[in-house]
């Protein structure tokens, strides 16, 4: 945290989006500015005269956005932490598609990255875009991914193993 504040390329390429070093330099970013926009905020209202719970109550929407940043700047450390400690091959690669997977994510569902201008209209688009290349190149690893975690087949719905058979006419008249 204590490094200089890091820079975010003005064009964004999918090599780029799917670095993890650019993942953590934009949660860093992120999180680094929303503490001191957070803190310059409650220094405000606290001379204005305002209470220090008030204050807290008052600020609650770049306290939520800092929370935020924080539990998943935590989270994407640890995913890379873990990937780093794996050989190279097939499981180190697909981690690194799910840690993309997850970054792109926050990034793309956290209003914060526009409305604070950590990232532009066209970057946040370029970003949007990763998710499909991401999904579809994930797809082959879905069901191995999912049964990773050990869930008995009876707590699988039909859909995890054969969307079409499950969404076709004949089954839905079951």
């Amino acid at each position: 945290m204590n490094k200089p504040f890091p820079i975010i390329p003005s064009q964004l390429t999918s090599s780029t989006i799917r670095s993890s070093e650019f993942q953590i330099d934009l949660f860093h970013l992120r999180e680094r500015d929303l503490l001191r926009r957070f803190a310059e905020e409650v220094l405000e209202r606290q001379s204005l005269g305002e209470s220090k719970e008030s204050t807290f109550i008052l600020s609650y929407q770049l306290a939520q956005d800092l929370g935020r940043a924080f539990s998943e700047r935590a989270i994407l450390k640890t995913f890379m932490e873990a990937e780093s400690t794996l050989p190279a091959g097939s499981l180190k690669d697909v981690l690194g598609l799910l840690r993309s997977m997850y970054a792109v994510i926050c990034v793309d569902e956290d209003a914060s990255f526009l409305r604070y201008g950590y990232l532009s209209t066209e970057n946040a688009s370029a970003v949007r875009k990763e998710v499909p290349k991401l999904c579809a190149e994930l797809r082959p690893h879905a069901l191995a991914l999912v049964s990773s975690f050990g869930i008995p087949d009876a707590f699988l719905s039909p859909i995890a193993y054969n969307w079409i058979d499950s969404n076709s006419w004949s089954s839905s008249q079951l």
